[in-house]
C-alpha cells in the first residue's frame, strides 16, 4: 500500500530520482525520438494495474498508468481493454482535444499521440537521459497548442499539434509541476511542489506566481468557474479561490490522506480521491466536503464521470466503480 502522505503521481514518477535540478530542454522532432523505447506488453491483468489518470474522448473513457498501460472503455467503465502502446514507461496524464485527438505523458519525458480516439499511439517526444518525468498535459480545442509539465520545473510547449516540442523555464524555482488546467480558453493554471501555483492570463504565453498560504505540495487542481479553482494535495489540504487566485481559503477535508485527483461532475458536484481509499464529495461546488473511505483502502489517483453519469475511480487496482 502507499503511504498516506505520498501522491500516486509523484510516487510513480520516481521519488528516487536524483535532484538534478531543471535543465534546458531542446526542441525535439516528433519523427525522431532520442532513443528507441520498448513497447508496452499486452497484459491479461492490465485492467487491474495501477492507473494514474483518465479522460474522455467523446463518450469513450481513456485511462493511463504503469508500464505504458492504456485502457479504453466504450460502455461507461463497465469493461476495459488494453491497446498497443510504443513505450513501456509509467504514464501519468492524458488529455483529448476532441473525440479523436489525444496525448498521454509520463516517465522518460514521453509524449504519446493518438489520432483515432486512443486505438493507436505514436511517440512524439522522449528524452530518458533528462530524468525529468512529465506529469500532465493540456491542449487547446484546436489540437495545435499544447503544454506538458513535469518534474523539476519541466515545461514543454507545442504550436503544431506536437510535431515539435520546445522547453521553456517559466519559474525561478525548480519545483515539480504536477498538474496543468485551463479554467477558460484564455487562462491556464499550474500547481505543484512546495505550494507552487502559477497563473497565465494569455494561454501560457506569460506566467505569474500566485501567493499560496500553504507551502506543501499540490498534486492536482480543478476549475469550478472562470475565477474559481480548487488546489489540493498533501495531508488532505484543500485551498479554494473565487477571485482568480488573488486570495485563497482553506477548506476542511476531514482527512490527512494525500489527495491525488478529482473531477467536477455535470451537476456541479465535486469528487476528490486519494490515499487509503479516501473519497471526498461536495454538493455545494467545493465549499464543504464529506469524507469517506473505501472498505478496501485501495489507493486512488483520479476520478472521471462517464457519459451515462456514473463516476469511475482509478488507482492501485485499476478502474473501479464509485462504490464503498
Amino acid at each position: 500500500m502507499f503511504p498516506s502522505s505520498s501522491a500516486l503521481r509523484p510516487l510513480a514518477t520516481g521519488l528516487c530520482l536524483l535532484a538534478l535540478g531543471s535543465l534546458p530542454v531542446a526542441a525535439q522532432e516528433a519523427a525522431a525520438p532520442a532513443v528507441t523505447l520498448r513497447p508496452a506488453v499486452i497484459a491479461p491483468l492490465a485492467s487491474h494495474s495501477l492507473m494514474l489518470g483518465a479522460t474522455r474522448a467523446g463518450d469513450r473513457l481513456v485511462a493511463v498508468g504503469e508500464r505504458g498501460h492504456i485502457l479504453l472503455s466504450d460502455d461507461n467503465g463497465k469493461s476495459w481493454r488494453q491497446v498497443p502502446v510504443p513505450a513501456n514507461v509509467a504514464l501519468t496524464g492524458v488529455h483529448f482535444a476532441d473525440a479523436k485527438r489525444g496525448w498521454a505523458v509520463g516517465h522518460d519525458a514521453v509524449i504519446l499521440h493518438s489520432e483515432d480516439g486512443g486505438e493507436s499511439w505514436k511517440i512524439q517526444h522522449a528524452d530518458p537521459e533528462l530524468e525529468q518525468p512529465l506529469m500532465d498535459v493540456l491542449f487547446n480545442a484546436d489540437g495545435q497548442h499544447g503544454i506538458a509539465v513535469g518534474a523539476y520545473g519541466l515545461y514543454l510547449e507545442t504550436a503544431d499539434g506536437g510535431a515539435t516540442w520546445t522547453g521553456r523555464h517559466i519559474s525561478e524555482d525548480d519545483f515539480h509541476f504536477n498538474a496543468v488546467l485551463a479554467p477558460t480558453p484564455e487562462t491556464r493554471l499550474i500547481v505543484g511542489e512546495a505550494g507552487t501555483i502559477l497563473y497565465s492570463a494569455d494561454a501560457g504565453t506569460t506566467w505569474a506566481k500566485l501567493e499560496s498560504p500553504y507551502g506543501g505540495s499540490f498534486f492536482d487542481a480543478l476549475a469550478l468557474g472562470p475565477q474559481s479553482f480548487l488546489a489540493y494535495g498533501l495531508q488532505g489540504n484543500i485551498l479554494r479561490t473565487d477571485d482568480g487566485g488573488k486570495s485563497w481559503t482553506a477548506i476542511d477535508s476531514s482527512t490527512k490522506a494525500g489527495l491525488m485527483g478529482g473531477a467536477v461532475l455535470a451537476n456541479g458536484s465535486v469528487v476528490l480521491v486519494g490515499a487509503q481509499g479516501s473519497v471526498l464529495t461536495s454538493g455545494d461546488g467545493g465549499r464543504t466536503f464529506a469524507s469517506t473511505r473505501r472498505a478496501d483502502r485501495v489507493a486512488l489517483a483520479d476520478a472521471i464521470q462517464a457519459a451515462d453519469g456514473s463516476v469511475i475511480l482509478l488507482g492501485e487496482s485499476g478502474p473501479i466503480a464509485n462504490q464503498p
